[in-house]
């Protein structure tokens, strides 16, 4: 099954690590730190200008993690990929 993360991106949902409210997600240092490391290293994708609402961990196989900061909430990806096909 694929999950439509925002944008013009689809991913499996194999592939798919976490996804979090970026507001809850930003409350720890740790997890903001983990993200600028990320960014820096260029594994940090903004998927639509405006307001990120979920931050969302991806690992394909065969690569690095990266991060998508996604306009569409946690609650509803979520909700994506408990869709039975």
């Amino acid at each position: 099954m694929y999950i439509h993360l925002g944008g013009n991106v689809i991913v499996s949902r194999r592939d798919l690590l976490y996804i979090f409210d970026v507001k809850a997600f930003h409350q720890s240092k740790v997890n903001r730190e983990l993200l600028k490391k990320m960014e820096e290293a260029g594994r940090g994708v903004t998927l639509e200008k405006g307001k990120s609402r979920s931050v969302i961990f991806i690992q394909r196989k065969n690569q690095r993690a990266k991060i998508y900061y996604s306009p569409i909430t946690a609650f509803t990806l979520l909700g994506r990929g408990n869709q039975v096909k």
